[in-house]
């Protein structure tokens, strides 16, 4: 097993050990006018984790497949990020990183070589993109810490 799957793991857990030291009436507050708000924020690391579980699927039946590429802003506005509960979202994010992180840890090591095609991305094994979502979560975690102040 990939030594970075342990982070994966553990990313849902530290989100929710950082939103339970925020106060409510901060969840919708920005600190940064060009990222999400905290409640946002959880509700996109929700949804995005099926998509990256749909990719690495992907890459694994059907190497070399093309993946399309989506516009975090515009599917938090057709999702409506903005609505969502901040609690049930860190469960929905829970729940499915538990599902990838399992589907990771059952490929063999050949199967962490097989690739899929991203638009912006380009030929991108799975490993490579095991840690493009890892580097994601931590861009993530850094910014939900601005909101404990």
């Amino acid at each position: 097993m990939k030594a970075y799957l342990s982070s994966l793991q553990s990313t849902p857990k530290t989100l929710v050990n950082i939103v339970d030291q925020v106060k409510p009436d901060k969840y919708h507050e920005t600190t940064d006018p060009d990222r999400f708000n905290l409640a946002e924020m959880v509700a996109h690391l929700a949804d995005f984790d099926d998509i990256f579980l749909d990719r690495l699927r992907l890459a694994h039946e059907e190497p070399g497949a093309a993946v399309e590429s989506y516009d975090p802003e515009k599917r938090a506005l057709e999702k409506h990020y903005s609505q969502k509960d901040i609690h049930h979202e860190l469960d929905v994010f829970e729940n499915r990183r538990r599902d990838l992180v399992e589907f990771l840890s059952q490929l063999s090591p050949d199967d962490w070589n097989k690739q899929f095609y991203h638009p912006d991305l380009g030929k991108t094994s799975i490993d490579e993109y095991a840690n493009i979502i890892m580097a994601h979560d931590l861009s993530h975690l850094a910014h939900a810490t601005s909101y404990m102040k």
